[in-house]
């Protein structure tokens, strides 16, 4: 897909824009449909919330919809596009299915006749050439200007340059803020939002749902009780991006010595169905019967019940960090070859450790998010003595949480 996005993408680009009507004059009311594209990253979801609730206070009459992958749709739920017919699903996978439903996407998009899209990519040239696919008269997105590399043609109305050094819920949010501008040649937005205040996404599932998750806990470990603190262990990371992984031997040193720590202590393991595996030879490796395999147990809904029932959890860099902190769940994030001052956790509740190598962060939107390294030092650096630390304080630090009867 990147080699697609890169190769035939510029090429579609560059067509599109000489076909393109440059002085097409735009309409001056405010829009009232408004398409959010985010195709790649499932956590960057949940950054974008921030936006959709700027957008929802600026514009309350004007109908949203999200265009994403397939896998993206419990996330979607919990932001509010639980109706079907606000939601545009792709399938990743095979081929043939990716290209016809992303032509049924196009002509989804042009029957709804959209107002405005709104690009939460970053020098992507797919869902740049589905926004202008879109027949939305105003696009607003990300602009490389006089950057090297990332050619997108010029299919957008709103330009805006990609701020590297803010996080990234506050690039998100210059993009809504920018539907709102003028077009010009010149980057959009011209505003101070540093000092903004960010609404963090908070989720608060029902107590029939807690309940749920509480009675599969016991089916997984009969002798749970209220007295036992539950530690998740997200030992895994995307596939896309294997750098990120802290050692697996490290995950159960670190295990080995939590454990040893607390004996009404509890290890919940998580991960996908495809994970479970190589999480199985992990729960070996601990040789401890408090602790449990959960991979494939949970969808994300329920995966958001399970956060609010626990005391912490210690995890890579992924989705997880991200999916997390809508609870108030006490978070020990690894990063690496990406910097948590753009991808951080928005969580008030997440430590992060990171040591940031001269040659780190090696993965950016101006890669693909690819690097050549296979000797993650950055990951490395980390020890068990700081991540246990880290883990005992917020532990420590952290209130008992009363399950559900």
């Amino acid at each position: 897909m990147r080699s697609i996005d890169r190769w035939l993408g510029s090429l579609l680009c560059l067509v599109a824009s000489l076909w393109r009507r440059r002085h097409r004059p735009l309409p001056t009311e405010a829009p009232g449909r408004i398409l959010l594209i985010c195709i790649a990253e499932t956590g960057a979801l949940v950054l974008a919330h921030p936006a959709l609730h700027w957008l929802r206070q600026r514009h309350p009459g004007a109908e949203l919809y999200f265009l994403s992958f397939k896998g993206s749709q419990g996330i979607l739920n919990l932001l509010g596009f639980n109706q079907e017919r606000h939601r545009i699903l792709l399938r990743s996978s095979p081929l043939p299915l990716f290209i016809l439903d992303t032509l049924k996407a196009i002509v989804q998009m042009r029957r709804l006749k959209l107002d405005a899209t709104i690009n939460l990519e970053v020098h992507t040239r797919f869902s740049t050439l589905l926004a202008f696919s879109s027949g939305a008269r105003r696009r607003v997105g990300f602009h490389r200007f006089f950057e090297e590399g990332h050619y997108m043609g010029r299919l957008l109305t709103h330009e805006v340059i990609y701020n590297p050094h803010q996080h990234i819920t506050r690039s998100y949010l210059s993009l809504a803020m920018a539907l709102e501008e003028e077009p010009r040649d010149d980057p959009l937005v011209k505003r101070v939002i540093e000092d903004l205040p960010l609404e963090r996404l908070r989720i608060q599932r029902s107590a029939r749902e807690q309940q749920a998750m509480w009675a599969l806990l016991q089916r997984l470990y009969p002798s749970l009780t209220k007295t036992h603190r539950l530690v998740i262990l997200n030992a895994n990371a995307s596939d896309l991006i294997p750098a990120r992984r802290w050692a697996s031997e490290n995950f159960v040193e670190l295990g080995k010595r939590l454990l040893a720590d607390d004996n009404n202590l509890l290890i919940l393991l998580t991960g996908s169905p495809g994970e479970r595996p190589p999480l199985e030879h992990l729960r070996q490796r601990i040789g401890d019967s408090r602790v449990v395999n959960m991979a494939g147990e949970t969808t994300l809904e329920s995966l958001i019940d399970l956060y609010s029932l626990c005391h912490l959890m210690v995890t890579n860099d992924s989705g997880p960090v991200h999916f997390s902190s809508v609870t108030e769940l006490p978070l020990v994030a690894l990063f690496g070859p990406e910097t948590p001052r753009l991808f951080g956790p928005s969580s008030p509740h997440a430590r992060v450790i990171h040591h940031p190598l001269a040659c780190s962060p090696c993965v950016s939107v101006y890669n693909q998010k690819r690097s050549p390294c296979t000797d993650n030092r950055c990951m490395q650096m980390i020890t068990v003595d700081e991540v246990h630390q880290a883990a005992r304080a917020l532990l420590d630090a952290s209130e008992n949480h009363v399950p559900p009867a």
